[in-house]
C-alpha cells in the first residue's frame, strides 16, 4: 500500500497543473511518515527549483516537515534552502525564512557558529 501511495504522491506532484502539485504538497504535509519523506525528499527538492513561485513555496514549506519526519535528508538540502533565500519572489523567501527559523527553533545548537 506504501508504495502504491507513494507512486500516487509523486504522479500529483510532477502535474503541469501547479495548483495541483501544491495540493498535493498540501496533503503531504499533513500525513507525511518517514518512509514517504526517505521516498519523496528529492523529489520535493527538486521542487524548489520550479518556475512557478508558488510550486517554489510550497516545496521550500514542507521541507521542515520532511526534516522532521526524515532528518538524514537535512544536510544534503540545506545549500537548496540557503539558496531560497535569496529567491526572486518574496513569498518564497519569507517561507525559506520560516523553515530556517523553526529549524533553529527546534535545535539551536546546529546554528549557532
Amino acid at each position: 500500500v506504501l508504495m502504491l501511495t507513494t507512486n500516487m504522491i509523486k504522479k500529483d506532484l510532477s502535474s503541469q497543473n501547479q495548483y495541483e502539485a501544491g495540493l498535493a504538497l498540501n496533503g503531504l504535509s499533513n500525513f507525511i511518515t518517514p518512509d514517504l519523506a526517505r521516498d519523496l525528499a528529492n523529489d520535493i527538492v527538486s521542487m524548489m527549483a520550479s518556475v512557478r513561485p508558488y510550486v517554489r513555496k510550497k516545496a521550500t514549506l514542507i521541507t521542515y516537515r520532511i526534516f522532521l519526519a526524515f532528518p538524514d535528508a537535512l544536510r544534503p538540502t540545506f545549500p537548496r534552502l540557503k539558496d531560497k533565500l535569496e529567491d526572486s519572489d518574496p513569498s518564497v523567501q519569507s517561507c525559506a525564512v520560516n523553515v530556517v527559523c523553526e529549524l533553529a527553533r527546534k535545535n539551536p545548537k546546529n546554528y549557532l557558529s
